[in-house]
């Protein structure tokens, strides 16, 4: 009996070890081999540490780092380009009042001749009045002609378009027998305003200039003034 119970025994152990031992064959050989490089990749990761707590130089960081470093540098792009500029600022460019540029400004002639239409008929010679050289030559200011409602001199530049004296003294034809002061004749009458503002001022020169009656040398007749 002994020694059947001690066979038995014998035979339960081969047993457990064939069952072992063919449980093992039965392991993949890629988990192996997948536990082996995870062991090794983690070796690998501990050494590199090492070095960077070591002291390790930029140029020892995985290249991977860098090209990410790159790759983001590159995805944005910039606001605004160089040939895009134009564009932005033409759009937001804002209306702005436009001075008057000379194309537009009607210059004032060198002579203006006195035929104004409202006139029904002109009895005298048309006056050539020589505007450039009263400004220019003689230095009469645009004022001294040229006012306001209340008489004011106006101050005005070389692309101003004043009012004609026609628009404010309308008056063309005065009647028979009317009586008025000479201002109320000025304010009402344009040759009334046209006489005495140019006559009014070739007497004060002319008396400045030597001659007590104020006749010459500047026109004051009125056939120096109008042509025959």
């Amino acid at each position: 009996m002994d020694r059947e119970s001690t066979g038995l025994h014998t035979l339960f152990v081969i047993i457990i070890v064939l069952i072992l031992s063919l449980s093992y064959c039965s392991i993949p050989s890629t988990d192996i081999s997948e536990s082996r490089h995870k062991i090794s990749k983690k070796m690998q990761t501990r050494t590199h540490k090492g070095k960077l707590d070591k002291g390790s130089t930029a140029h020892e960081l995985p290249v991977q780092d860098k090209s990410d470093e790159i790759k983001e540098v590159i995805v944005k792009p910039p606001s605004t380009t160089l040939t895009d500029l134009p564009k932005k600022l033409k759009s937001e460019e804002k209306p702005v009042d436009v001075v008057r540029s000379a194309a537009s400004i009607t210059p004032q002639p060198d002579i203006i001749a006195m035929n104004t239409p409202q006139y029904a008929v002109h009895k005298k010679g048309i006056v050539q009045f020589t505007h450039k050289k009263h400004v220019e030559v003689y230095l009469i200011a645009c004022g001294s002609c040229h006012h306001d409602e209340n008489g004011k001199p106006l101050e005005l530049k070389k692309e101003d378009t004043p009012k004609g004296c026609i628009e404010c003294h309308r008056g063309t034809q005065k009647p028979k027998g009317e009586k008025l002061g000479d201002k109320e004749k000025i304010a009402e009458y344009h040759f009334e305003a046209l006489h005495a503002n140019c006559i009014d001022c070739h007497k004060d020169h002319n008396k400045k200039n030597g001659d007590e009656k104020g006749k010459g040398p500047a026109p004051t007749s009125c056939t120096q003034c109008h042509p025959k």
